[in-house]
């Protein structure tokens, strides 16, 4: 590991964390270049998402370092860490299996552009959401599936 934090994405020191007397993650360390992709594998109750819990601010680490882009994170709260550049996603899909692709992307994006949940407006006229949505679904290569009803698609 370089001495210079800020050459890292993403760096873990010696991070601990304990429930009462039992250690679930015993001294990780990891290095995450910018730009760089690193996968974190292993049975079901190795620590995955303790580790998870405590790089995005939901646990606290028993000791050690969480740094992110050069700055030390611990004690964060989440939306603290969200707003320095990282955040987390759950795996829980949450669609409308009755609504198309585009529905679907569209309903998200409502929200996230400053839209409150109204019967008074028709979503067709919403160009500025439909279009994010579009390109959305171009960006996520689903553009081909726009009125695919949600339910009919795979998981993956």
């Amino acid at each position: 590991m370089a001495a210079d934090n800020a050459t890292y994405a993403l760096e873990l020191r010696d991070l601990r964390k304990s429930f009462g007397k039992t250690e679930i993650i015993r001294g990780a360390n990891l290095a995450v270049a910018p730009g760089e992709r690193v996968a974190i594998i292993g049975p079901n109750g190795a620590g995955k998402s303790t580790l998870f819990n405590l790089i995005s601010g939901r646990f606290a680490p028993t000791s050690g370092d969480v740094i992110l882009n050069g700055q030390r994170i611990n004690g964060l709260a989440p939306y603290e860490i969200n707003r320095k550049g990282l955040s987390r996603s759950f795996q829980i899909t949450n669609i409308f299996p009755k609504l198309s692709v585009f529905e679907n992307l569209r309903c998200g994006v409502l929200w996230s552009m400053g839209y409150k949940y109204t019967f008074l407006r028709f979503l067709s006229n919403l160009h500025d959401a439909n279009e994010r949505a579009k390109q959305l679904m171009e960006m996520i290569k689903l553009d081909k599936k726009r009125d695919t009803l949600a339910m009919n698609l795979t998981y993956a």
